[in-house]
């Protein structure tokens, strides 16, 4: 177990950041690959991944935090409450947590409510039992609410009665919280969440009085399932081992220092066991707890909302997380934070809490940030200052993008009013590729209808006659090429290269939310400099594209004949100084036209110009379609040149994997060939990979739909492995590469056919 501790540990996106020199920049021959969930999290359905085993991933977005001292974080929150956060200086957002600190204070001191919070806290301190504290702890904070109504702090709203936008804190626990991601479903099941009053009372609103709600209906664990959606923030407690030390008498405005062992939750701290996620396996450990044992995804089709699963009995019963497991804190926070990213469309924060001291987390997609604790049953008065900052937040503050979700779970047309562009987001559709994961692009596709865009005039240069549109929101390094730039480039190759033409996406709209950066935060809290804020920023685009298809869906010589089309033009794009570097099953797609099916290279956002150095912080690739070169420590860090015949090895394995893993068009259900690559690390990746080349091919048989292809297969793999000498890599040409990877094996698969058929094959393909 130790071992697996320090894999994880090793595994860490490479040190690439904002701090380094020019000359460490200019050392670097490429981009850092990205090791956090968004390596995988996209390609959920293309690659058949369960979300289980996206836990080592989501491990890696949050061990990496950055820190922020408590008091600099409750400042900015005060401040992002006034909305006008950018505008306060740093002696006015401290001064504005002075004189919250005392507007709380009597609360803390004074008469029978703050008796009856120490009382709860009191309670807390002498229960030992984790799940028995949840009530004391919720308790003592919806009484603290109530009063804190009752507040006002200048420059701070004041309170509304509002039940839709109020808030209390509500025991989950045992209760699942369900969430569909494509064809999967996930179970989850927080300690303690934050909810408005309207979702805690359901139905119910008109029977119960406030009191009863905060002080007994919310202690246990709901009735109904809460929905993601409706879901502010979570909270996971932990109970300390060591007995807790009651409330003081008096409480000042002090900031309680806690012990340098606990100022943060470090990521191999924050469990008794020595198990931790690495790049293979999910971490084992000792006996669960209720929630603990909630379980990743399945099919959706096996659950069903609200309805209690069995325990025991055969395995169809058991869900994927019935294994004995112990989740640390800080994974566990992470994989609710990824469910509530996703329950929201290009949401720009998550802030959850974890609990033994609290621990504020501001997740976004550039990274994590983790606040120094708050004692806060020594230091009542900066949780109760905490507590009015969530209830006087509004959705944006909650991180809710109100352009496209004016609030929970929207789901209707909105209108860019810069650019009086009308979107309607088809949220449900079955269709919508969603993202599972914290850092990164976060690519989310949604089907789209828009009466401005689709009044345009088609454009004569793309072909693809679908009237349908799709919208692509994601978030790119600010100081990455955009991809609208580099399909400019792409559409001007188009116009002389035939390998080219009607083989891109075509863009439709594009528009960039710069009010959206990740950098603001950090610069506010002092993690960045203003000068070199957009290194590693992210900022949100939507793009609206024509409708393309799958590659995966197609079959037999169809398939092979579109796969080979996307060949060419990922070469021409090359010659053309347009490096793609991202080649994966789901960036290979089709349209049809007049009866036949015509390849497409998609996603050019992690797309460059060859002209440029290595730009951004990290970049991400899947590793199961990765050249086994860039799989390497060095490749890893940015040292080995991203290359021609990377792109080209990555477009075998892409043919190799569809071969494997689809049958008639649909990913099979069951006995997946290659699976395990999708729990591996890069290093342990590239060594199955290795024996896959060497040996490993002749264990595996393709699917009925993909024998033509297959073949071509095994032409490509010597190649393949005539690259990798003992000592080093092989260098080519770009052209070398193409003729004795691709080009080759191709013409020797043609003539083979022309000989065994006495025709060449059914769908020409041209060399």
């Amino acid at each position: 177990m130790a071992d697996n501790a320090d894999t994880t540990v090793r595994d860490k996106t490479p040190p690439r950041n904002s701090t380094l020199s020019a000359d460490a920049e200019a050392g670097l021959k490429s981009t850092p690959l990205a090791v956090g969930s968004a390596v995988v999290s996209e390609h959920i359905s293309t690659v058949g991944l369960k979300v289980k085993n996206l836990r080592p991933w989501i491990a890696r977005d949050v061990q990496n935090f950055e820190k922020c001292k408590a008091d600099t974080m409750l400042q900015e929150l005060l401040a992002r409450c006034t909305g006008s956060s950018q505008n306060l200086s740093v002696s006015e957002k401290s001064k504005l947590l002075e004189t919250a600190l005392n507007a709380v204070l009597p609360i803390c001191n004074a008469g029978a409510v703050a008796q009856e919070i120490k009382g709860h806290l009191t309670d807390f301190c002498d229960i030992n039992a984790e799940p028995l504290t949840y009530a004391p702890f919720v308790k003592a904070a919806n009484c603290a609410l109530r009063e804190l109504s009752k507040v006002n702090v200048q420059g701070i709203p004041a309170f509304k009665v509002d039940d839709k936008t109020n808030i209390l804190l509500h025991v989950n626990a045992t209760k699942p919280i369900y969430q569909d991601h494509q064809d999967k479903q996930s179970e989850r099941k927080p300690d303690v969440v934050v909810v408005s009053h309207q979702t805690a009372l359901g139905t119910k609103a008109h029977e119960m009085q406030e009191s009863q709600v905060l002080t007994e209906t919310a202690c246990k664990s709901p009735k109904d399932n809460f929905q993601w959606t409706d879901v502010r923030s979570t909270l996971e407690l932990k109970r300390p081992r060591k007995s807790l030390t009651h409330p003081p008498s008096v409480y000042k405005t002090d900031y309680i220092v806690p012990s340098p062992s606990v100022q943060y939750m470090e990521y191999r701290k924050d469990t008794s066991g020595p198990a931790k996620p690495t790049g293979s396996t999910p971490a084992t450990g000792s006996a669960q707890t209720p929630h603990e044992a909630s379980n990743e995804l399945r099919p959706s089709s096996q659950l069903s909302r609200g309805v209690k699963r069995k325990r025991g009995g055969n395995n169809e019963d058991r869900t994927e997380e019935d294994v004995s497991t112990k989740v640390p804190a800080i994974i566990q926070n992470g994989l609710y934070v990824a469910e509530m990213f996703a329950a929201h469309i290009a949401r720009q924060h998550v802030i959850s809490f974890i609990t033994t001291y609290i621990y504020i987390w501001v997740c976004d997609r550039e990274t994590t940030i983790q606040g120094a604790a708050i004692n806060f049953v020594q230091d009542l008065p900066r949780w109760l200052v905490l507590l009015l900052i969530m209830q006087r937040m509004g959705y944006e503050q909650w991180g809710l993008n109100r352009v496209f979700e004016p609030e929970p779970g929207f789901s209707g047309k909105v209108m860019i009013e810069d650019a009086q562009i009308d979107l309607e987001l088809d949220v449900k559709s079955k269709e919508r590729v969603t993202h599972y994961g914290i850092r990164g692009r976060a690519t989310t596709v949604f089907p789209v209808k828009s009466e401005a865009l689709s009044d345009r005039q088609r454009d004569p240069r793309f072909p693809n006659e679908s009237s349908e549109l799709v919208a692509k929101l994601y978030w790119p390094e600010e100081t990455r090429q955009s991809e609208p730039d580099i399909l400019k480039e792409v559409y001007k190759i188009a116009q002389t290269d035939p390998d080219v033409r009607g083989h891109v996406p075509e863009l439709v709209w594009f528009h960039k939310f710069k009010e959206t950066s990740t950098s603001k935060i950090r610069v506010a809290l002092g993690l960045k400099d203003a000068e070199r804020a957009e290194q590693g920023s992210r900022v949100l685009y939507v793009i609206v594209f024509r409708k393309l298809i799958p590659i995966t869906t197609l079959s037999g010589e169809e398939f092979l004949a579109a796969w080979w089309q996307v060949v060419k033009c990922h070469r021409a794009l090359w010659k053309g100084g347009v490096l793609h570097r991202d080649v994966s099953p789901s960036n290979l797609m089709v349209y049809r036209l007049r009866g036949q099916f015509i390849g497409v290279l998609n996603d050019y956002d992690l797309s460059s110009f060859k002209r440029d150095g290595p730009r951004g912080l990290e970049r991400t690739g899947t590793l199961p379609f990765m050249a086994k070169d860039l799989l390497t420590p060095d490749a890893m860090a940015g040292k080995v040149e991203h290359v021609y015949a990377h792109d080209a090895e990555s477009l075998i394995w892409v043919l190799t994997w569809v071969c494997l893993r689809y049958e008639g068009g649909h990913l099979l259900s069951k006995n997946r060939p290659l699976e395990e690559w999708l729990k591996l690390d890069a290093r342990a990746c590239a060594k199955e990979k290795a024996d896959f080349l060497v040996g490993g091919i002749r264990d595996v048989r393709p699917s009925g739909s993909h024998e033509v292809s297959w073949n071509l297969v095994r032409k490509c793999f010597p190649a393949i492995h005539s690259l990798y000498l003992p000592l080093e890599y092989r260098k080519l040409a770009d052209q070398a590469a193409f003729e004795l990877l691709l080009g080759g094996p191709m013409l020797e698969h043609i003539n083979h056919r022309r000989t065994s058929r006495g025709s060449v094959p059914p769908l020409e393909i041209a060399l």
